[in-house]
Protein backbone atom coordinates (compact mmCIF):
# COMPACT_ATOMS: atom_id res chain seq x y z
CA UNK A 1 0.00 0.00 0.00
CA UNK A 2 2.84 2.25 0.44
CA UNK A 3 4.06 1.54 -2.93
CA UNK A 4 0.39 2.55 -4.20
CA UNK A 5 1.15 5.82 -2.56
CA UNK A 6 4.32 6.40 -3.84
CA UNK A 7 3.32 5.88 -6.91
CA UNK A 8 0.38 8.27 -7.18
CA UNK A 9 2.91 10.58 -5.40
CA UNK A 10 5.30 10.39 -8.68
CA UNK A 11 1.78 11.36 -10.63
CA UNK A 12 2.35 8.91 -13.18
CA UNK A 13 -0.80 7.16 -13.01
CA UNK A 14 -2.60 9.68 -11.14
CA UNK A 15 -6.48 9.76 -11.55
CA UNK A 16 -6.38 13.17 -11.81
CA UNK A 17 -3.34 13.74 -14.37
CA UNK A 18 -4.79 10.77 -16.71
CA UNK A 19 -8.41 12.55 -16.47
CA UNK A 20 -6.47 15.87 -17.41
CA UNK A 21 -4.79 14.24 -20.19
CA UNK A 22 -8.18 12.48 -22.12
CA UNK A 23 -9.90 15.59 -21.52
CA UNK A 24 -7.32 17.69 -23.47
CA UNK A 25 -7.57 14.97 -26.45
CA UNK A 26 -10.84 15.05 -26.89
CA UNK A 27 -11.32 19.19 -26.81
CA UNK A 28 -8.95 18.77 -29.77
CA UNK A 29 -11.38 18.00 -32.42
CA UNK A 30 -10.24 15.40 -34.89
CA UNK A 31 -13.30 14.23 -36.65
CA UNK A 32 -11.62 12.44 -40.17
CA UNK A 33 -12.05 13.96 -42.88
CA UNK A 34 -8.73 14.93 -41.54
CA UNK A 35 -8.86 18.49 -41.41
CA UNK A 36 -8.62 18.99 -37.75
CA UNK A 37 -5.45 16.10 -37.16
CA UNK A 38 -2.95 19.09 -37.45
CA UNK A 39 -4.40 20.23 -34.08
CA UNK A 40 -5.33 17.03 -32.52
CA UNK A 41 -1.23 16.06 -33.64
CA UNK A 42 -0.60 18.66 -31.27
CA UNK A 43 -2.46 18.40 -28.81
CA UNK A 44 -0.82 14.71 -28.40
CA UNK A 45 2.46 16.56 -28.49
CA UNK A 46 1.49 18.95 -25.96
CA UNK A 47 0.86 15.71 -23.66
CA UNK A 48 4.35 14.55 -23.88
CA UNK A 49 5.99 17.70 -23.40
CA UNK A 50 8.67 17.49 -20.88
CA UNK A 51 9.23 13.68 -21.32
CA UNK A 52 12.53 12.09 -22.69
CA UNK A 53 11.02 11.06 -25.81
CA UNK A 54 11.95 11.30 -29.22
CA UNK A 55 9.24 12.38 -30.80
CA UNK A 56 8.15 12.34 -34.45
CA UNK A 57 5.69 13.32 -36.87
CA UNK A 58 5.13 11.64 -40.24
CA UNK A 59 2.45 12.10 -42.63
CA UNK A 60 1.07 9.82 -44.84
CA UNK A 61 -0.55 12.89 -47.18
CA UNK A 62 -0.11 16.46 -46.60
CA UNK A 63 -1.71 17.84 -43.49
CA UNK A 64 -2.22 14.46 -42.34
CA UNK A 65 0.39 14.00 -39.44
CA UNK A 66 0.62 11.26 -37.25
CA UNK A 67 2.91 11.59 -34.26
CA UNK A 68 5.21 8.78 -33.06
CA UNK A 69 7.48 8.24 -30.16
CA UNK A 70 10.18 6.36 -28.61
CA UNK A 71 11.51 6.07 -25.20
CA UNK A 72 14.74 4.13 -25.06
CA UNK A 73 15.33 1.64 -22.80
CA UNK A 74 18.70 0.70 -20.60
CA UNK A 75 19.54 -2.77 -21.92
CA UNK A 76 18.78 -4.83 -25.10
CA UNK A 77 15.48 -6.06 -25.04
CA UNK A 78 12.82 -6.19 -27.27
CA UNK A 79 10.63 -3.03 -28.00
CA UNK A 80 7.06 -2.94 -27.10
CA UNK A 81 4.60 -0.81 -29.27
CA UNK A 82 1.59 0.96 -28.03
CA UNK A 83 -0.60 1.78 -31.22
CA UNK A 84 -3.39 3.89 -30.97
CA UNK A 85 -5.38 6.41 -33.27
CA UNK A 86 -6.40 10.34 -33.10
CA UNK A 87 -9.70 10.49 -35.60
CA UNK A 88 -12.77 10.19 -34.67
CA UNK A 89 -15.84 9.43 -36.89
CA UNK A 90 -18.07 13.06 -36.87
CA UNK A 91 -20.50 13.37 -35.28
CA UNK A 92 -24.09 13.19 -37.31
CA UNK A 93 -26.68 13.40 -34.16
CA UNK A 94 -26.18 16.37 -32.47
CA UNK A 95 -29.41 17.21 -31.39
CA UNK A 96 -29.43 14.25 -29.40
CA UNK A 97 -25.95 14.75 -27.29
CA UNK A 98 -26.80 16.02 -23.89
CA UNK A 99 -23.31 16.82 -22.98
CA UNK A 100 -21.19 19.00 -24.78
CA UNK A 101 -18.93 16.60 -27.76
CA UNK A 102 -15.97 18.31 -27.50
CA UNK A 103 -16.22 19.15 -23.42
CA UNK A 104 -14.65 16.35 -21.96
CA UNK A 105 -17.27 16.28 -19.15
CA UNK A 106 -17.13 14.07 -16.28
CA UNK A 107 -20.07 12.80 -14.70
CA UNK A 108 -21.20 9.57 -12.69
CA UNK A 109 -17.72 8.31 -13.24
CA UNK A 110 -18.10 8.58 -17.05
CA UNK A 111 -15.85 11.35 -19.04
CA UNK A 112 -18.17 11.93 -21.93
CA UNK A 113 -17.19 13.58 -25.64
CA UNK A 114 -16.78 12.51 -29.57
CA UNK A 115 -13.53 9.71 -29.09
CA UNK A 116 -13.63 9.77 -25.53
CA UNK A 117 -14.23 5.90 -26.14
CA UNK A 118 -12.74 5.40 -29.62
CA UNK A 119 -10.32 5.76 -28.57
CA UNK A 120 -8.33 8.75 -26.89
CA UNK A 121 -9.10 6.87 -23.54
CA UNK A 122 -6.11 4.51 -24.94
CA UNK A 123 -4.16 7.56 -25.82
CA UNK A 124 -4.11 9.01 -22.65
CA UNK A 125 -3.40 5.81 -21.04
CA UNK A 126 -0.44 5.40 -23.77
CA UNK A 127 0.74 8.72 -22.47
CA UNK A 128 0.78 7.68 -18.98
CA UNK A 129 2.84 4.73 -19.42
CA UNK A 130 5.54 6.56 -20.91
CA UNK A 131 5.46 9.50 -18.26
CA UNK A 132 5.93 6.59 -15.65
CA UNK A 133 8.30 4.40 -17.81
CA UNK A 134 10.36 7.83 -18.48
CA UNK A 135 10.63 8.11 -14.15
CA UNK A 136 11.83 4.99 -13.79
CA UNK A 137 13.89 4.48 -17.16
CA UNK A 138 16.43 2.00 -15.31
CA UNK A 139 13.83 -0.57 -15.25
CA UNK A 140 12.95 0.01 -18.96
CA UNK A 141 15.03 -3.19 -20.71
CA UNK A 142 13.84 -2.41 -24.08
CA UNK A 143 12.28 0.22 -26.20
CA UNK A 144 8.87 1.61 -25.63
CA UNK A 145 7.26 2.62 -29.07
CA UNK A 146 4.07 5.04 -29.03
CA UNK A 147 1.92 5.66 -32.22
CA UNK A 148 -1.03 7.94 -32.19
CA UNK A 149 -1.61 7.60 -35.80
CA UNK A 150 -3.92 9.56 -38.39
CA UNK A 151 -7.17 8.58 -40.85
CA UNK A 152 -7.59 5.09 -38.87
CA UNK A 153 -11.72 5.54 -39.33
CA UNK A 154 -11.36 5.77 -43.21
CA UNK A 155 -8.63 2.85 -43.47
CA UNK A 156 -5.81 5.22 -44.19
CA UNK A 157 -2.44 4.24 -43.67
CA UNK A 158 -1.20 6.61 -40.58
CA UNK A 159 0.32 3.35 -38.41
CA UNK A 160 1.34 2.21 -41.36
CA UNK A 161 3.37 4.93 -42.66
CA UNK A 162 4.85 5.29 -38.84
CA UNK A 163 6.03 1.48 -39.73
CA UNK A 164 7.32 2.23 -42.41
CA UNK A 165 9.18 5.13 -40.86
CA UNK A 166 10.88 2.61 -37.91
CA UNK A 167 8.46 3.15 -35.39
CA UNK A 168 8.11 -0.77 -34.78
CA UNK A 169 8.47 -3.24 -32.52
CA UNK A 170 8.73 -7.01 -31.25
CA UNK A 171 5.21 -7.02 -29.38
CA UNK A 172 1.99 -4.92 -29.48
CA UNK A 173 -0.92 -3.62 -27.77
CA UNK A 174 -3.68 -1.96 -30.23
CA UNK A 175 -5.53 0.54 -27.11
CA UNK A 176 -8.78 0.21 -28.80
CA UNK A 177 -11.74 -0.33 -26.44
CA UNK A 178 -11.84 -4.16 -25.43
CA UNK A 179 -13.97 -3.75 -21.89
CA UNK A 180 -10.31 -4.49 -19.97
CA UNK A 181 -10.67 -7.92 -22.27
CA UNK A 182 -7.71 -9.23 -24.45
CA UNK A 183 -8.65 -9.69 -28.26
CA UNK A 184 -6.07 -12.22 -29.81
CA UNK A 185 -8.19 -12.08 -33.09
CA UNK A 186 -10.20 -9.62 -34.69
CA UNK A 187 -12.27 -9.54 -37.99
CA UNK A 188 -11.21 -7.20 -40.96
CA UNK A 189 -13.81 -5.28 -42.62
CA UNK A 190 -14.48 -4.43 -46.61
CA UNK A 191 -17.00 -1.58 -47.45
CA UNK A 192 -18.70 -3.14 -51.08
CA UNK A 193 -20.65 -0.43 -53.28
CA UNK A 194 -23.00 -2.28 -55.62
CA UNK A 195 -24.65 0.38 -58.46
CA UNK A 196 -27.13 -1.20 -60.72
CA UNK A 197 -27.84 0.75 -63.51
CA UNK A 198 -30.91 2.09 -65.44
CA UNK A 199 -32.21 3.95 -67.74
CA UNK A 200 -33.84 7.07 -66.70
CA UNK A 201 -37.37 7.96 -68.25
CA UNK A 202 -40.92 10.11 -67.00
CA UNK A 203 -42.55 7.84 -64.44
CA UNK A 204 -45.95 8.02 -66.30
CA UNK A 205 -43.94 6.22 -69.15
CA UNK A 206 -41.77 3.84 -67.05
CA UNK A 207 -42.88 0.97 -68.96
CA UNK A 208 -39.99 2.75 -71.94
CA UNK A 209 -37.05 2.65 -69.31
CA UNK A 210 -34.87 0.13 -67.04
CA UNK A 211 -35.66 0.59 -62.98
CA UNK A 212 -32.96 -0.02 -61.20
CA UNK A 213 -34.53 0.36 -58.03
CA UNK A 214 -36.81 -2.85 -58.46
CA UNK A 215 -33.69 -4.70 -60.45
CA UNK A 216 -32.25 -4.18 -56.45
CA UNK A 217 -35.00 -7.25 -55.36
CA UNK A 218 -32.43 -9.85 -56.50
CA UNK A 219 -29.52 -8.28 -55.84
CA UNK A 220 -30.90 -8.17 -52.14
CA UNK A 221 -32.36 -11.90 -52.09
CA UNK A 222 -28.38 -12.89 -53.66
CA UNK A 223 -27.13 -10.39 -50.89
CA UNK A 224 -29.34 -12.71 -48.23
CA UNK A 225 -28.56 -15.84 -49.77
CA UNK A 226 -24.68 -15.18 -49.02
CA UNK A 227 -25.23 -13.81 -45.73
CA UNK A 228 -26.64 -16.60 -44.61
CA UNK A 229 -23.40 -18.94 -45.97
CA UNK A 230 -21.29 -16.60 -44.70
CA UNK A 231 -22.99 -16.58 -41.07
CA UNK A 232 -22.06 -20.75 -41.12
CA UNK A 233 -18.21 -20.03 -41.32
CA UNK A 234 -16.83 -20.16 -37.35
CA UNK A 235 -14.14 -19.36 -35.46
CA UNK A 236 -13.56 -20.06 -32.09
CA UNK A 237 -13.47 -16.24 -30.54
CA UNK A 238 -15.29 -14.22 -33.27
CA UNK A 239 -17.79 -16.71 -34.09
CA UNK A 240 -18.21 -16.14 -37.70
CA UNK A 241 -18.26 -13.09 -40.45
CA UNK A 242 -21.13 -11.20 -41.48
CA UNK A 243 -22.54 -9.13 -44.72
CA UNK A 244 -25.29 -6.53 -43.73
CA UNK A 245 -26.50 -4.17 -46.27
CA UNK A 246 -26.39 -0.74 -44.67
CA UNK A 247 -26.76 2.01 -47.51
CA UNK A 248 -29.57 2.27 -50.16
CA UNK A 249 -29.29 5.35 -52.40
CA UNK A 250 -30.82 6.31 -55.95
CA UNK A 251 -33.33 8.60 -57.90
CA UNK A 252 -33.28 12.28 -57.88
CA UNK A 253 -37.10 13.06 -58.00
CA UNK A 254 -39.90 11.64 -57.53
CA UNK A 255 -41.46 11.21 -60.84
CA UNK A 256 -38.64 10.01 -62.82
CA UNK A 257 -36.76 6.78 -63.17
CA UNK A 258 -33.81 6.72 -62.02
CA UNK A 259 -30.74 6.17 -63.86
CA UNK A 260 -29.15 3.97 -61.34
CA UNK A 261 -28.94 2.85 -57.54
CA UNK A 262 -26.58 1.77 -55.27
CA UNK A 263 -26.66 -0.86 -52.63
CA UNK A 264 -23.54 -0.48 -49.56
CA UNK A 265 -22.44 -3.74 -47.77
CA UNK A 266 -20.70 -3.86 -44.29
CA UNK A 267 -18.50 -7.47 -45.06
CA UNK A 268 -17.08 -8.38 -41.43
CA UNK A 269 -14.57 -10.90 -42.43
CA UNK A 270 -12.75 -13.55 -40.43
CA UNK A 271 -9.32 -13.88 -40.22
CA UNK A 272 -8.96 -16.73 -42.87
CA UNK A 273 -10.97 -14.82 -45.35
CA UNK A 274 -9.89 -12.54 -48.19
CA UNK A 275 -12.13 -9.63 -48.97
CA UNK A 276 -10.93 -9.23 -52.94
CA UNK A 277 -11.58 -12.95 -53.50
CA UNK A 278 -15.19 -12.36 -51.09
CA UNK A 279 -15.90 -9.62 -53.21
CA UNK A 280 -15.64 -11.95 -56.69
CA UNK A 281 -18.05 -14.05 -55.37
CA UNK A 282 -20.05 -11.86 -55.36
CA UNK A 283 -19.40 -10.58 -59.01
CA UNK A 284 -20.14 -13.94 -59.90
CA UNK A 285 -23.71 -14.52 -58.56
CA UNK A 286 -24.96 -11.13 -59.72
CA UNK A 287 -23.76 -11.98 -62.84
CA UNK A 288 -26.22 -14.56 -62.84
CA UNK A 289 -28.83 -12.83 -62.47
CA UNK A 290 -28.68 -11.39 -66.33
CA UNK A 291 -29.77 -15.00 -67.52
CA UNK A 292 -33.01 -14.31 -65.78
CA UNK A 293 -33.10 -10.36 -66.89
CA UNK A 294 -31.08 -9.17 -69.85
CA UNK A 295 -31.61 -5.35 -68.76
CA UNK A 296 -29.88 -6.29 -65.57
CA UNK A 297 -26.32 -4.31 -65.48
CA UNK A 298 -24.14 -3.72 -62.39
CA UNK A 299 -20.60 -2.85 -61.43
CA UNK A 300 -19.03 -3.83 -57.90
CA UNK A 301 -16.56 -2.25 -55.98
CA UNK A 302 -14.38 -1.71 -52.87
CA UNK A 303 -14.58 1.75 -50.85
CA UNK A 304 -11.87 1.15 -49.64
CA UNK A 305 -8.47 -1.71 -49.61
CA UNK A 306 -10.37 -4.18 -47.66
CA UNK A 307 -9.02 -4.72 -43.79
CA UNK A 308 -8.09 -8.12 -43.62
CA UNK A 309 -8.91 -9.90 -39.92
CA UNK A 310 -6.00 -10.41 -37.22
CA UNK A 311 -5.20 -13.66 -35.11
CA UNK A 312 -2.14 -14.59 -32.80
CA UNK A 313 -1.79 -17.38 -30.67
CA UNK A 314 -4.16 -17.20 -27.37
CA UNK A 315 -1.68 -19.48 -25.77
CA UNK A 316 0.89 -17.61 -26.47
CA UNK A 317 3.39 -16.60 -23.40
CA UNK A 318 2.91 -12.41 -24.74
CA UNK A 319 -0.88 -12.99 -24.43
CA UNK A 320 -0.80 -14.75 -21.34
CA UNK A 321 1.10 -12.39 -19.72
CA UNK A 322 -1.20 -9.51 -20.77
CA UNK A 323 -3.96 -12.02 -19.19
CA UNK A 324 -2.64 -12.42 -16.12
CA UNK A 325 -1.92 -8.42 -15.50
CA UNK A 326 -5.48 -7.53 -16.47
CA UNK A 327 -6.44 -10.25 -13.40
CA UNK A 328 -4.20 -8.68 -11.27
CA UNK A 329 -5.26 -5.52 -11.75
CA UNK A 330 -9.20 -5.66 -11.77
CA UNK A 331 -9.22 -9.05 -9.26
CA UNK A 332 -11.26 -10.93 -11.97
CA UNK A 333 -9.62 -13.69 -14.13
CA UNK A 334 -8.20 -11.86 -17.31
CA UNK A 335 -10.84 -13.03 -20.90
CA UNK A 336 -9.36 -13.56 -24.06
CA UNK A 337 -11.97 -12.39 -27.29
CA UNK A 338 -12.22 -12.10 -30.37
CA UNK A 339 -13.25 -8.28 -31.34
CA UNK A 340 -15.85 -7.62 -33.87
CA UNK A 341 -14.67 -5.10 -34.63
CA UNK A 342 -11.39 -4.14 -37.07
CA UNK A 343 -8.75 -1.71 -36.39
CA UNK A 344 -5.12 -0.47 -36.98
CA UNK A 345 -3.53 -3.46 -35.39
CA UNK A 346 -4.08 -5.23 -38.48
CA UNK A 347 -1.11 -3.27 -39.67
CA UNK A 348 1.15 -4.52 -36.79
CA UNK A 349 0.20 -7.98 -37.33
CA UNK A 350 -0.33 -8.30 -40.90
CA UNK A 351 1.75 -5.47 -42.32
CA UNK A 352 4.92 -5.37 -39.60
CA UNK A 353 4.69 -8.96 -38.25
CA UNK A 354 4.43 -7.92 -34.27
CA UNK A 355 2.82 -10.15 -32.25
CA UNK A 356 0.01 -7.93 -30.96
CA UNK A 357 -3.78 -8.22 -29.14
CA UNK A 358 -5.93 -5.40 -28.93
CA UNK A 359 -6.31 -3.89 -25.13
CA UNK A 360 -7.73 -0.96 -23.76
CA UNK A 361 -10.52 1.11 -21.49
CA UNK A 362 -13.76 1.44 -22.79
CA UNK A 363 -17.14 -0.39 -24.17
CA UNK A 364 -17.31 -0.84 -27.66
CA UNK A 365 -21.35 -0.09 -27.74
CA UNK A 366 -20.07 3.39 -26.36
CA UNK A 367 -18.78 4.15 -29.79
CA UNK A 368 -19.76 6.34 -32.46
CA UNK A 369 -23.21 7.22 -31.03
CA UNK A 370 -24.42 10.05 -28.96
CA UNK A 371 -22.97 11.03 -25.52
CA UNK A 372 -19.88 8.77 -25.79
CA UNK A 373 -18.15 8.28 -23.10
CA UNK A 374 -15.32 5.85 -20.93
CA UNK A 375 -15.42 4.62 -17.36
CA UNK A 376 -12.93 6.56 -15.55
CA UNK A 377 -12.36 3.34 -13.86
CA UNK A 378 -11.37 1.66 -16.18
CA UNK A 379 -9.32 4.01 -17.67
CA UNK A 380 -7.14 4.22 -14.46
CA UNK A 381 -7.65 0.24 -14.24
CA UNK A 382 -5.87 0.09 -17.91
CA UNK A 383 -2.67 1.91 -16.27
CA UNK A 384 -2.59 1.08 -12.79
CA UNK A 385 -0.73 -0.48 -11.58
CA UNK A 386 2.85 -0.01 -12.83
CA UNK A 387 4.64 -2.89 -14.67
CA UNK A 388 7.14 -5.39 -14.19
CA UNK A 389 8.74 -7.86 -16.56
CA UNK A 390 11.52 -10.46 -15.94
CA UNK A 391 15.23 -10.61 -17.50
CA UNK A 392 14.55 -13.43 -19.37
CA UNK A 393 12.27 -14.58 -22.37
CA UNK A 394 10.16 -16.48 -20.06
CA UNK A 395 7.35 -14.15 -19.58
CA UNK A 396 7.06 -15.34 -16.43
CA UNK A 397 5.55 -12.31 -14.31
CA UNK A 398 7.81 -11.00 -11.18
CA UNK A 399 5.85 -8.36 -9.20
CA UNK A 400 3.54 -6.09 -10.19
CA UNK A 401 2.23 -5.85 -13.63
CA UNK A 402 0.46 -3.16 -15.64
CA UNK A 403 -1.66 -4.79 -19.11
CA UNK A 404 -0.47 -2.16 -21.53
CA UNK A 405 3.25 -2.98 -20.52
CA UNK A 406 2.78 -6.80 -21.02
CA UNK A 407 6.29 -7.25 -23.19
CA UNK A 408 9.64 -8.41 -22.27
CA UNK A 409 10.66 -4.55 -22.88
CA UNK A 410 9.11 -3.94 -19.90
CA UNK A 411 10.31 -2.42 -16.62
CA UNK A 412 12.56 -4.77 -14.71
CA UNK A 413 11.81 -4.49 -11.17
Amino acid sequence: MQEMAHMRADGAFDEAYLVGVLRSLVRAQSVNPGIYEAAMAQAVQRALGGLPLEVSVVEFAPGRPSVGAVLRGSGDGPRLVLNGHMDTVPIDDADQWTKDPFGGEVCDGFLYGRGACDMKAGLAVQVAVARYLAAHRERLRGDLVLHFAAGEELGEPGTLSLLEAGLTGDYGITTEPTGLRVATATRGLAFIRIRVHGRSIHASRAQYGVNPVSRLAPVLAVIEEYSAEVATRGHPLLSSGSCTPTLVTGGVKENAVADYCELTLDRRMLPSEDGHEELEVLRARLEAIKAHDPDFAFDIRHLVEPWAGTEIDPGSAFAQRVVAAVGAVTGEPGEIYGAPFGSDVRNLVNDAGIEAVTFGPGNIVETHCADERVSVEQLRQAAWPPPASPRNSSCDVQGPTSPLTMSESAVVW
